[in-house]
């Protein structure tokens, strides 16, 4: 943990050697959960929020179509 309380880093071993399609499949997955059927705004946010905090990298076209899609559910 950080020096302030915050946790600045994965507390799971080995967490950071997910690749780039198993941390896109557990944002997706954990953002359903979370936000399923909440405001297109509010999803979207989140998700670029997720994704900038997992270093994976991807385009606001496909952020709107995944936000739509959970928005939808």
């Amino acid at each position: 943990m950080a020096e302030n309380g915050e946790q600045g880093a994965p507390i799971m071993a080995g967490s950071d050697d997910a690749t780039n399609e198993e941390k896109t499949a557990g944002i997706l997955a954990q953002t359903r959960q979370d936000y399923a059927g909440q405001p297109l705004t509010v999803v979207l946010h989140n998700l670029r929020e997720r994704f900038e905090q997992a270093k994976v990298e991807t385009d606001d076209i496909t952020l709107a179509r995944l936000a739509h899609q959970i928005s939808d559910s």
